[in-house]
């Protein structure tokens, strides 16, 4: 191995970790939803393939090309580390498109650099003629694999422990030290004379030669796929930041071992070598799919898979598993296109003996790169949304083969290559050939979009009838009773302490129970909910128009897909009462809804009486996770309580106080909120009252000295999916519990009080003997509490010891 293999390895890593930062900055000014993302994914890839092709082919020219290698790492590592400072700038232009324009513009520079490395690195390693396949795929593959690295670098350590800026400054500094060792490292590299500046090499004919529409297909198809599979593997791994890093590191370092294979191919069959691993991608993929519906104990697993994330499972174990489960679906065909990067390299050197090699080189990584982009954006906003997981993936596993046919010329094929796709229809139709499920669940709906998979499942009949809603594989939702509780309580616990709400924001679709019982306020004139993931609208909370009051057909609703955070930031307009019931916050990306600048948005938009609520689960974050969202919580909202629906928080916030308990447990609710909170189990105005577990001031005092969460570092998202390896938390529901509080409630809640943390009590002590039996047991106690109280109806009366 080279020592210039470190450098490389060292840049690699760098620049994924840049990559995975800016994308999640990025997100943040120009949204999470799809025009969001394809800004994004231009900015990074389009900034690459442009560097490759109109800078390339220059390095030929340099007469100190590891002075150019050092310089261009430097010059990355320092605007790198300027980026942190530029991006809290962006969310200040005015206007969508000038705030895209200004991103590219930022970020044009450092990815045009990367662009220019590719061709740069075979110009440092390549001497002659016969080495360019062996050292193409030397570099190619020292510096994917170093992207492998950096992939679990940034998202296990850098991120965790020093935050978003702190990780592009680390990553900074590994250029910054590839810059500096480079003279030492590169010293014994075999460099060959720059060209004659007089003479005039020949154009690479970028639409003349066949493999370079070869190379896009087959880098079109590398992506596309990725996109697919990963997507199929977090409805089975969770889709935590852990995942989805494990399953992009499988994915590169299965590139780079195809890559460092190649070094043994003969020289002379590298065309070959492309056309057989674009031949063995479809049945590669189906393969490892096969042999991971196998694992899984699945016949099909394009019909609602569920996470295999156990709770109380080791960090190490679940993590090998994960890995195991991505190297079953994306090693094989990452391996493929490890190969046929380097393979067509070579070979179009070959077909172009006159054209300097950078110029290959350049043309091939530009092509391959912009190849990568249409087969990403195209795989998530056409192929996902309009033909589901199983029909994308049929789809795009013809691509490959398209890919194949500009190279079969020269290639020496043979007859008996046919037998790669002979496979590979055979084992798409045993693969992709729908089955029946396994459960006894029922699928009501299965959708597809460019941010999620959504399906709608449903057990029992007739009263014991259950309807969940499952997103990425986990459910979210259903509408069994102590999960309607929570829906209906996160709704109407503000708008009865609001009084009299007339416009109402919910924040997430999901079933759209939540967002329904607003419907249930007789002031209300306007609802607005926002939902990132279109098709689970008609897809998912449609199917639950029994449960959410038909909101979709109410004419007071307006939906709007998008970003939630991003378009509250950007809408002027204020609310009587804002609610989230945001994705549980392990999930990739999901912190930015929990931490400071987005509640202070959600303060902001509220009218000077307004309300917000926020959903947090108790059973799995640790007590230092409840601490965290609570003091953040705190922070941004001048007037707090906390209430508990059975497993789980209702924060209340607000600017101003709101009406007392006492008040509350004196008054009437309007009849339809009321038959809904009797649905939920809450019959009386006192009852609702004893849900109370917090006001303003045993609120923070629970946060005591915690820091709220800032966006720049998000570590709510890295702690979250541990505390839920840890097991079913209790900590935080025992303080919920606790009864000293029970005293600070009017009279006539004490009652119903003590009997509700009397029931947590009883399945707090029977947890050891069995979470799915003590839960059952828990909620149906809840739900059966003798009333307290005058009904809802009739308001209760006032309040004594």
């Amino acid at each position: 191995m080279r020592k210039s293999a470190l450098l490389f390895f060292l840049t690699g890593a760098a620049a994924l970790v840049y990559q995975t930062v800016w994308a999640r900055w990025l997100t943040r000014v120009l949204g999470s939803d799809a025009g969001g993302t394809a800004v994004v994914l231009a900015t990074f890839m389009g900034g690459m393939a442009l560097g490759a092709a109109l800078f390339g082919p220059r390095v030929r020219r340099s007469a100190r090309p590891v002075r150019l290698f050092a310089g261009i790492e430097l010059a990355l590592g320092l605007w790198a580390a300027l980026t942190p400072w530029w991006l809290t700038h962006l969310p200040a232009v005015d206007g969508l498109a000038a705030r895209a324009l200004a991103s590219a513009a930022l970020l044009l520079v450092p990815t045009v650099l990367m662009g220019v490395t590719f061709p740069l690195m075979g110009r440092l390693t390549i001497a002659g003629p016969g080495d360019v396949a062996r050292e193409t795929a030397g570099f190619y593959a020292a510096n994917t694999l170093g992207a492998a690295c950096g992939a679990l670098l940034g998202a296990l350590v850098f991120m965790p422990r020093f935050g978003l800026t702190g990780a592009v400054l680390l990553a900074a500094g590994l250029d910054v030290l590839a810059a500096a060792a480079a003279p030492w490292l590169l010293r014994a590299a075999p460099l060959p004379p720059p060209a004659d500046a007089g003479a005039a090499p020949q154009r690479f004919p970028w639409l003349g030669e066949p493999l370079l529409a070869a190379t896009l297909l087959l880098g079109a198809s590398a992506l596309a796929l990725e996109v697919l599979l990963t997507r199929l593997l977090v409805s089975v791994t969770g889709a935590s930041v852990y995942a989805f890093a494990i399953v992009l590191a499988v994915f590169l370092g299965g590139i780079a071992l195809g890559s460092h294979s190649l070094r043994s191919v003969p020289a002379g069959t590298e065309r070959r070598a492309f056309l057989r691993a674009a031949l063995a991608v479809p049945l590669a993929v189906l393969a490892g799919l096969a042999l991971l519906a196998w694992q899984l104990g699945e016949r099909d697993l394009f019909s609602g898979l569920a996470n295999r994330m156990p709770s109380g499972a080791s960090v190490g174990r679940l993590w090998i598993a994960h890995a195991f489960f991505a190297a079953l679906a994306l090693s094989g065909p990452a391996w493929a296109f490890g190969r046929a990067l380097p393979a067509a390299v070579a070979a179009a050197a070959q077909a172009r003996p006159g054209v300097p090699r950078e110029s290959v080189l350049s043309a091939v990584y530009a092509a391959n790169t912009l190849g990568a982009l249409l087969g990403a954006l195209v795989a998530a906003f056409v192929l996902l949304p309009n033909l589901g997981l199983r029909g994308a993936l049929a789809v795009t596993l013809c691509v490959p083969w398209l890919a194949a046919l500009p190279a079969l010329r020269g290639a020496g094929f043979r007859p008996r290559d046919l037998a790669l796709p002979g496979l590979a229809l055979v084992a798409a139709g045993y693969v992709l050939w729908p089955a029946p499920r396994a459960d006894a669940a029922r699928l009501v709906s299965s959708v597809h979009g460019a941010h999620a998979s959504v399906s709608v499942e449903e057990n029992g009949a007739g009263a014991d009838l259950v309807r969940s809603l499952r997103v990425n594989g986990k459910v979210v939702a259903t509408t069994a009773p102590v999960d309607l509780r929570l829906q209906r309580l996160l709704a109407q616990i503000p708008a009865l302490l609001h009084g009299e709400v007339t416009s109402g924001l919910v924040i997430g679709m999901g079933t759209g129970m939540t967002a329904g019982a607003l419907l249930d306020i007789p002031s209300l004139e306007t609802l607005e909910v926002i939902e990132i993931e279109a098709e689970l609208i008609e897809g998912g909370a449609r199917h639950f128009g029994a449960w959410n009051g038909a909101l979709l057909d109410d004419p007071r609703t307006r939906v709007h897909v998008g970003d939630g955070r991003h378009r509250l930031a950007r809408d002027a307009r204020r609310f009587d009462l804002i609610t989230a019931d945001p994705i549980h916050p392990w999930t990739r990306g999901s912190s930015d809804l929990y931490a400071l600048e987005h509640f202070s948005a959600i303060e902001a938009h509220l009218t000077p009486g307004g309300v917000a609520s926020q959903w947090l689960p108790l059973y799995q974050l640790s007590a230092a996770d409840v601490r965290t969202v609570v003091a953040t919580w705190c922070a941004a909202f001048a007037e707090t309580s906390a209430w508990l629906s059975a497993y789980d928080l209702v924060l209340v916030g607000a600017r101003a106080p709101l009406r007392s308990l006492d008040e509350l447990a004196q008054g009437a609710v309007p009849e339809a909120m009321a038959r809904s909170l009797a649905q939920a189990g809450v019959h009386s105005a006192p009852e609702l009252v004893a849900l109370c577990v917090a006001d303003d001031a045993a609120l923070r005092a629970f946060a005591g000295e915690t820091a709220a969460m800032r966006e720049d570092r998000p570590v709510l998202e890295f702690r979250a999916p541990l505390s839920f390896l840890a097991g079913y938390s209790t900590e935080a529901l025992a303080w919920a519990g606790r009864p000293d509080f029970v005293a600070a409630l009017p009279g006539s809640a004490r009652l119903p009080a003590r009997r509700a943390r009397e029931a947590l009590a009883r399945f707090l002590a029977a947890l050891p003997q069995g979470l799915s039996r003590a839960a059952e047991a828990y909620g149906a106690e809840l739900l059966a509490l003798p009333p307290a109280g005058a009904s809802l109806l009739e308001g209760s009366p006032k309040a004594r010891d």
